[in-house]
């Protein structure tokens, strides 16, 4: 009888037997012998269902290698319960050549570096190389340094190399910058099965699929599990794609290191997206971070996760390290968690310019979504469902939380935040020009009592649009510490403990805004200071011949009675010794007397 054909598009196939003489179904029975079979052009090797446990790391070392299983759970790549210090794949050709000093310095911007002659002469049109220093660019880590992976594409007898692309860093002769060729693979492909492994503990520090010094990985359908350290692991990977894997069930090594993600992008990876990937049982989802040891420096740029879903985390499901620049985080949902210490927060950003946008917070516990250490200024927060954030201990349970650190110029718009146990939207000391704007915010505060916005002593922040609601402990908004040169306009406030925006500094405006102006007469408005805000607290009388600034928000005056009165407005005198005067903000009044008029001030 005559065999049928079940060969599929493949250079070779794995099987986990041959089959009989007369009907061959396979070609291999081993994955790594079928991958060094390949020809040099690479090649296709199709792992037909089954379980294969290896006792040596899978490595794919050449470039054009496509890798595929026949689905999650039916083609299972199990590393042998002797593997505990070396991964269950890994893709990687650690050709390097030797470090090679620049001569001056780079800028940003730059397009390319000199060398010694001698030197550029060891490099050809074409090669990959990775330009770093030893500028530090973790505020955790200062062994992590800058670097980031660029293609000849000539050199000329001086010794100056060009590049395909700017440089993205400064990289400085005093930091011991300098150029090593890499061995860049091209075109990768892993997709259609699972990967965990049988070894009872673990000592490595790669991922269970380790990817280093690729362009062009492409990650489809793969499924890491019950492994530990991470599931995937991308080092100096660009312009790739993780596209609906499942990771789960990560644990630690050891000796204990609180190492156990999902998915890791780090050293000089760029232009890399993970999408439609669900994650279970982790640290972290997601996580970057910078790298350290040889040929391991670099800042991950432009990173995006779009459409992942996280559940069960012990720590935050979402996390952006330094020294990451431009990571997105696109339609995620990050649910629950399964605190290790007291936190477990949806999203957490450490990295300059990032985005949450479209995401969903569901019962995160202390915090949703967090902003902290120094370099994570220009977040964009927007459009996210944050719902029911827990507190810890009476304290926390914030949407949004801005850390001490000093970030700043960050835009929070467009979102929803309610049934909190504490408030909205925090910023610690020193968050600066930061942009509220259009968010709804509705129940907050129902444990910890507090503002449903809170800033401490931060200047120029902008709260316009929003609407907030159902605040049963506090106010809408809160300007603490040193906070000054706000503006608060076209906000609603309703249904809240008061709808006051205050203690509000003297300098800040507040206008417009449904459910707080008017606030109708002030009492003792005429402060010492030579202002007259919206909070009172002064004399019922002027001074005769003060110079009196409206602040806050315009007010109303209207003077009556007294003897020898002359009102001047804006310094120039009115004839007029009563009547009602309608002020804007930065306006100011002066009234000279024999014997105090009466005087009745109210905020519009």
């Amino acid at each position: 009888m005559a065999c049928s054909t079940d060969r599929y598009t493949a250079t070779y196939v794995v099987a986990p037997s041959l089959g009989p003489a007369d009907c061959r179904v396979a070609d291999f029975t081993d994955i790594q012998t079928a991958i060094n079979a390949l020809p040099p052009a690479g090649g296709k090797v199709f792992v037909k269902a089954g379980t294969y446990v290896v006792s040596q790391t899978i490595l794919i070392q050449q470039s054009n290698v496509h890798l595929q299983g026949e689905g999650m759970g039916i083609t299972n790549i199990v590393a042998a319960a002797t593997m505990t210090a070396t991964p269950a794949i890994r893709a990687y050709n650690q050709q390097a050549g030797n470090v090679l000093p620049l001569l001056a310095d780079t800028a940003k911007g730059d397009t390319s570096a000199s060398l010694t002659p001698a030197n550029a002469a060891q490099l050809t049109a074409g090669n990959h190389v990775l330009l770093f220093s030893n500028k530090p660019v973790d505020t955790e880590d200062p062994q992590k340094h800058a670097g980031e992976v660029k293609q000849v594409e000539a050199i000329d007898t001086a010794g100056q190399i060009t590049f395909d692309d700017q440089i993205y860093d400064g990289y400085l002769v005093s930091d011991g910058a300098a150029i090593a060729r890499i061995t860049m693979l091209q075109n990768i492909t892993l997709s259609d099965f699972s990967v965990t492994t049988l070894a009872p503990f673990y000592t490595g520090n790669e991922a269970s699929v380790s990817c280093r010094f690729i362009d062009n990985l492409q990650i489809e359908h793969v499924e890491s599990h019950d492994t530990y350290v991470a599931g995937m692991q991308l080092l100096s990977v660009r312009s790739s794609n993780i596209a609906e894997c499942y990771v789960h069930d990560i644990r630690d090594k050891q000796p204990a290191a609180n190492v156990h993600y999902g998915i890791v992008v780090s050293a000089a990876s760029q232009n890399v997206s993970i999408a439609g990937c669900r994650f279970s049982h982790t640290r972290h989802a997601v996580t970057t971070g910078g790298a350290s040891g040889a040929l391991e420096n670099g800042v991950q740029r432009n990173i995006t996760v779009s459409n992942c879903t996280s559940m069960a985390a012990d720590t935050a499901h979402f996390d952006t390290h330094d020294p990451a620049e431009s990571v997105s985080y696109v339609g995620c949902v990050a649910i629950g968690g399964k605190p290790a210490a007291q936190e477990v927060v949806g999203f957490q950003m450490r990295g300059a310019n990032s985005s949450v946008i479209g995401c969903s917070v569901l019962q995160a516990i202390g915090k949703g979504i967090l902003i902290f250490h120094a370099g994570s200024g220009g977040a964009t927060i927007t459009g996210n469902m944050i719902a029911g954030v827990k507190s810890v201990a009476g304290a926390l349970g914030i949407g949004i939380h801005l850390d001490s650190s000093g970030t700043s110029r960050h835009t929070i718009a467009g979102n929803v935040v309610k049934q909190c146990e504490g408030s909205a939207i925090v910023g610690e000391g020193g968050n600066n020009d930061v942009v509220v704007s259009g968010n709804v915010v509705d129940g907050t505060n129902l444990v910890v009592a507090d503002a449903s916005i809170v800033f401490h002593s931060a200047e120029r922040i902008t709260i316009i649009g929003n609407k907030i609601i159902n605040n049963r402990t506090g106010g809408p908004i809160g300007m603490k510490g040193s906070s000054t040169d706000w503006l608060i306009t076209g906000n609603s406030f309703a249904q809240n403990s008061s709808n006051n925006p205050a203690p509000l500094s003297a300098d800040s405006t507040v206008i417009n805004n449904s459910g707080y102006n008017p606030v109708g007469t002030i009492a003792l408005p005429w402060q010492p200071s030579g202002v007259l805000t919206n909070d009172g607290g002064g004399s019922a009388d002027p001074v005769s011949g003060r110079l009196y600034t409206v602040r806050q928000s315009p007010k109303t005056i209207i003077i009556t009675g007294g003897a020898g009165t002359q009102i001047a407005i804006d310094g120039t005198p009115t004839g007029l010794s009563a009547g009602v005067f309608k002020l804007g903000i930065g306006e100011t009044i002066t009234v000279i007397y024999g014997s105090p008029p009466t005087s009745h001030v109210s905020a519009d």
